[in-house]
């Protein structure tokens, strides 16, 4: 089945807050996560942004800017 927009519900607040992500980071080597930490990986323009799982699971979108364009990542 198709999606049709006439059925989505976009009014209200959101019920997660948006994980906005800053422009700056630390590589993962050097961010002490534990070896099973799960993370989810995005790469755009050459530059890569890892997100922690534990963290999307809360909020369910992320959003930034990745090598000087927008993103929005869901989860």
């Amino acid at each position: 089945m198709p999606f049709d927009p006439q059925r989505a519900f976009l009014k209200g607040p959101d019920r997660f807050p948006r994980f906005s992500v800053p422009g700056h980071g630390q590589p993962l080597a050097a961010a002490g996560l534990d070896p099973g930490e799960l993370i989810l990986l995005v790469q755009r323009g050459g530059r890569q942004l890892a997100l922690l799982a534990t963290e999307m699971a809360y909020h369910h979108v992320a959003q930034g800017k990745l090598a000087g364009q927008p993103y929005l990542v869901t989860f």
